[in-house]
């Protein structure tokens, strides 16, 4: 059972998770967030591993009234999600296993030109989110023409993750944050 619980970080309110930051409730303009909002309004986005929303909050602001579909496994968090994202129109949360939901939708077939994928459970990455299956779902779920965009740590395994992502999608720029890089990635031939 994880503990989920508001906190606060270098001055800022954020979502904890384990005691370790998911999300920051407020503007932040040095956190890697605000670089994983696209420049072009998406039809539909869909944010696998929501936590408190941060990157919905973004999207609402830029893009007002914009559909988006966020997914997390934790109660808890989706708990505080529903609470803090009241106002962020076009908003559907969704309680799933971001694998799960990912085969679920592709198997619906659903589409998505947006996907941010940021899947921590503290500093670790969930198992498989650079394996071929969950990548090769994506790419489906997205289409010729959409954007993924994962957040990784700046860590031993970053170089092996980034190789594992190119074997289905063509990267096409990177920004460095602080601890974390920020992938953004199309289909390749797009």
């Amino acid at each position: 059972m994880t503990e989920v619980r508001l906190g606060e970080d270098d001055g800022r309110p954020v979502l904890l998770v384990d005691g370790t930051v998911q999300s920051v409730l407020d503007d932040d303009p040095e956190g890697y967030w605000r670089r994983m909002v696209p420049d072009v309004r998406p039809d539909r986005a869909v944010l696998l591993g929501l936590g408190a929303g941060t990157i919905a909050r973004l999207l609402d602001a830029r893009f007002p009234g914009v559909t988006i579909i966020g997914v997390d496994n934790d109660p808890g968090v989706v708990v505080f999600a529903a609470e803090l994202l009241r106002e962020v129109s076009g908003l559907e949360i969704v309680e799933a296993d971001a694998f799960a939901y990912l085969a679920e939708a592709v198997a619906r077939g659903e589409h998505a030109d947006y996907v941010a994928v940021d899947l921590y459970r503290g500093n670790v990455m969930a198992h498989g989110v650079v394996g071929r299956p969950f990548l090769r779902r994506l790419k489906t779920l997205l289409g010729p023409r959409g954007v993924a965009v994962f957040n990784l740590f700046y860590e031993r395994r970053l170089y092996d993750r980034l190789a594992r992502i190119e074997r289905v999608f063509r990267i096409t720029e990177k920004r460095l944050v602080r601890r974390n890089i920020v992938v953004w990635c199309r289909a390749p031939g797009s």
